[in-house]
């Protein structure tokens, strides 16, 4: 199945341009995605494994008879970690893609973040907007303080990589203690329990093995395609 495009360019409030996007099949859609890149992608014809994975899913998912919803992200430096205005400006950009879209959304509403995307995600979720969500997929969201969700969701997909470590450093009141690193099987289970919310969203975690942050192959062994799992978990099959 072929994927048309509708690229429309948008402002944000200090006048800044960028694109958002709209890819669908040639029939009526049956089910409408929302798609947050994560963090190192700045742009939607960028370069790099994260757009790869991007491109792929956007066309498996067309495949299956969705449209996919996107838009461009503020490049930010590879080397320096996400901020609070970072998910703000990104968590914008997402509620004016929905909104710029409510006249053609059709079918099942599935909200899938990549990384800072999914913080970006959550940011806009405990605001109340969208109202209501079929389900939510995280890719390489690691929760660390409790998110509290306005939104009605019936479904939150928490997934990692099985080599997507985590560490931490001494902080400010113990300096003399070690640098700490967990796996997926220790931050999943207390991300899980960050998420909360007056609807009480059902919650599952999915731990995709020899996969890195955003799910691309990483340590030793065979390369696991998470094409098929993601395509599962977003409800479009």
């Amino acid at each position: 199945m072929s994927v048309h495009r509708h690229v429309q360019w948008r402002r944000d409030p200090d006048g800044t341009a960028y694109r958002a996007q709209r890819s669908f099949p040639a029939g009526p859609p049956n089910a409408t995605v929302l798609l947050a890149g994560p963090g190192t992608v700045s742009d939607l014809d960028g370069e790099g494994r994260d757009h790869e994975l991007l491109e792929k899913l956007t066309a498996r998912l067309v495949a299956s008879g969705a449209q996919v919803l996107q838009c461009d992200m503020p490049a930010r430096a590879r080397n320096s970690p996400a901020s609070a205005a970072d998910e703000r400006i990104r968590a914008e950009r997402l509620r004016s893609l929905l909104d710029g879209n409510r006249h053609v959304m059709t079918g099942s509403l599935s909200l899938v973040g990549f990384s800072l995307g999914g913080q970006a995600l959550l940011r806009l979720l405990e605001t109340g907007a969208p109202p209501r969500a079929d389900r939510v997929v995280l890719i390489g969201t690691v929760v660390e303080t409790d998110a509290f969700l306005t939104s009605r969701i019936a479904l939150i997909e928490l997934v990692y990589g099985g080599f997507d470590l985590v560490g931490y450093l001494a902080d400010e009141v113990d300096d003399k203690l070690p640098p700490a690193v967990f796996e997926p099987a220790v931050y999943a289970d207390w991300s899980a329990r960050h998420l909360i919310g007056p609807h009480s969203p059902a919650v599952r975690v999915h731990v995709l093995e020899g996969l890195g942050h955003t799910l691309h192959p990483c340590g030793p062994g065979p390369a696991r395609d998470p094409l098929p799992a993601l395509a599962t978990l977003v409800g479009v099959t």
